[in-house]
């Protein structure tokens, strides 16, 4: 039995996080939130929201009034109905020897397959720097120093950010300090995201990024489909459906995004917001598109 606290809502056991484990570095930098688990689904996949654990109110992550030490996070995270803590990605260098940037990677559904899991591997090795289980048990944290700032969010590959993120931290991991992974972190972004020259080369399906024509018609489409879906839906859904609106390429996406976003005052958060169009990447392998509003609407009721 993993020793960690149930969500009362599913039968899903979170592990519960090991402080020994984490690197000096992290425990050393003030960036330190306390969050907790929302919005499972069947996959075991869940929203994880940063919470005041005294109060148990939402909170902005990237505000940093509301980040902590180490210690303060970690005794709140014990002592609350809270899930875990995580560490806030500001983009400020750390300095050691010489400023660096600290970089998080992210691989997700890595044990679903053995190539994933072998190329999760891989990347751990190259890098060879700290790494743990995230909070699904599926997937894998990594912590890196880069002489540079790097990463742009989600790829197809993994993800890869140095600031406007905050990362769940469990510890379980090798007790295993972050180093310095510049040229390796340089690969990995090479690899995982086109440079320039092949993305103006690159060949997007029929119903891929700008290919949704600006047009009054069209326009009144998709005012009609977001009409029939709720902003008050999983952040899955709620990712999808932004990440289809700004496929359109219209100059006026997010701020069409963010009208229906707030028609749920209550559920909306700026900086949920932010980010999740901060991480749309339009040259995505599998890119969402408009079709997946259509499809939920569809579902919802909608007539075209």
């Amino acid at each position: 039995m993993i020793e960690g606290k149930v969500n009362k809502k599913v039968d899903f056991v979170i592990p519960k996080v090991n402080p020994k484990n984490i690197p000096d570095l992290l425990k050393q930098t003030p960036n330190w939130i306390v969050w907790k688990a929302f919005d499972f689904s069947s996959d075991g996949r869940f929203s994880k929201i940063p919470i005041d654990p005294t109060i148990g109110k939402k909170i902005n992550c990237h505000n940093r009034e509301n980040h902590l030490s180490f210690d303060t996070a970690f005794k709140k995270y014990e002592s609350s109905s809270a899930n875990g803590i995580g560490f806030v990605l500001t983009g400020d260098p750390i300095t050691q020897n010489r400023e660096m940037y600290l970089i998080g990677v992210d691989l997700d559904k890595v044990f679903n397959s053995e190539e994933k899991c072998n190329e999760a591997k891989r990347i751990c090795k190259s890098l060879d720097s700290y790494y743990e289980i995230s909070p699904s048990r599926n997937g894998i944290r990594i912590f890196a120093l880069c002489e540079v700032p790097l990463g742009r969010g989600q790829s197809s590959s993994g993800e890869m950010y140095y600031k406007g993120r905050f990362l769940t931290v469990t510890g379980h991991g090798k007790n295993k300090p972050v180093t310095d992974a510049t040229e390796a972190l340089k690969i990995l972004e090479k690899k995982w995201w086109l440079v320039s020259s092949d993305i103006t080369k690159k060949k997007f399906p029929s119903d891929g990024y700008g290919c949704y024509p600006d047009t009054p018609r069209k326009r009144a489409e998709l005012k009609s489909m977001l009409n029939s879906l709720s902003s008050d839906c999983s952040y899955e859904v709620y990712r999808n459906i932004v990440w289809a609106i700004q496929s359109t390429g219209w100059s006026d996406a997010s701020d069409l995004a963010y009208q229906w976003c707030i028609r749920s005052p209550h559920r909306f958060n700026e900086s949920c917001f932010n980010n999740i169009i901060n991480n749309f990447n339009e040259n995505h392998d599998d890119l969402i598109t408009i079709g997946t509003i259509k499809y939920l609407a569809l579902k919802a009721g909608w007539k075209n």
